[in-house]
């Protein structure tokens, strides 16, 4: 089989109140995570800012799914193809 050799996929976080996804930074003291574009500070830190981001997180993971899918589908109608087997 013959499958991309990476499945991979970085989300990039968004700001829930400007939507950037470029202008954060982390406070190492507090281990705030601060928007700078519009000042919002997520003191959940990361973990807010994921729990925050979770359906975008989720929408790219099921592309990335969709994705898998298609893929291991066309690699069996490739291997069966000569078979005479319809998938």
């Amino acid at each position: 089989m013959a499958f991309k050799d990476n499945y991979s996929k970085q989300v990039q976080l968004r700001c829930m109140t400007c939507g950037a996804t470029y202008a954060f930074e982390l406070d190492e003291k507090t281990n705030y995570i601060i928007c700078h574009k519009c000042n919002r500070i997520y003191r959940g830190g990361e973990e807010e800012l994921i729990q925050l981001n979770e359906a975008l997180i989720e929408d790219e993971k099921e592309e990335l799914v969709d994705e898998l899918r298609k893929d291991v589908e066309k690699e069996f109608q490739k291997m069966f193809k000569n078979i005479k087997i319809k998938l």
